[in-house]
């Protein structure tokens, strides 16, 4: 069954399996945008839908108005509503869209996604971590931390993997290794910063 996809604030389709596949090769889709189909209880990621080696197909240019039958972007089982300030530690349990102001510290074991309206004064720890809006904070991330064009993100990035597109404003240093947490120190101060290899880039 053809699904919608969501991204960016818009949704799209619905689409054949073949034509999105072809959408990622092209980068007009990502692995992180989340996807729907009629009977599906809430959004999923297509990279849990789509399988890795791409179908071929000649799809047309992307179909920007939606169905009627949509269903609204990413409902607030994956989505932290943007009318609200958390002030603390937020503690996610799945993959989430977080809207909404964060000030302190952001915890998951699954995807955490900044969406553009977002502003987050935060340490983001998750297994994979992607921004699209504004983060002041530095991002752990288990699996791949992932800039957007559109992100603006002050602060350290650890992750075995970092993607940065062109467009984004990064100003820190990345920390790329299997091991994306910083060693961890006997005393309960955190240990100071080190000056290994790394790069400072901002992007424009």
């Amino acid at each position: 069954m053809p699904l919608y996809i969501a991204k960016d604030g818009q949704t799209f389709g619905p689409h054949k399996l073949e034509e999105i596949a072809v959408f990622l090769n092209t980068g007009d889709f990502q692995p992180e945008d989340f996807c729907w189909q009629e009977g599906w209880p809430e959004w999923r990621t297509l990279s849990s839908v789509i399988p890795t080696k791409p179908l071929p197909a000649s799809p047309n240019a992307l179909s920007t108005a939606p169905p009627i039958s949509t269903p609204p972007l990413p409902s607030q089982k994956n989505q932290i509503p943007d009318d609200i300030e958390i002030v603390g530690t937020l503690k996610i349990p799945t993959d989430r869209i977080v809207t909404c102001h964060v000030d302190g510290d952001i915890i998951s074991p699954a995807t955490v996604t900044i969406s553009r309206e977002a502003k987050v004064k935060a340490r983001i720890k998750a297994e994979s971590v992607i921004i699209y809006g504004n983060v002041e904070g530095d991002i752990h991330a288990a699996t791949r931390a992932v800039l957007k064009s559109t992100a603006t993100l002050v602060g350290d990035i650890y992750a075995p993997r970092v993607l940065v597109e062109e467009g984004a404003t990064f100003s820190g240093k990345s920390h790329v290794s299997p091991k994306s947490s910083p060693p961890k120190s006997k005393s309960s101060t955190p240990p100071a910063r080190k000056s290994a290899p790394s790069s400072s880039t901002r992007r424009s």
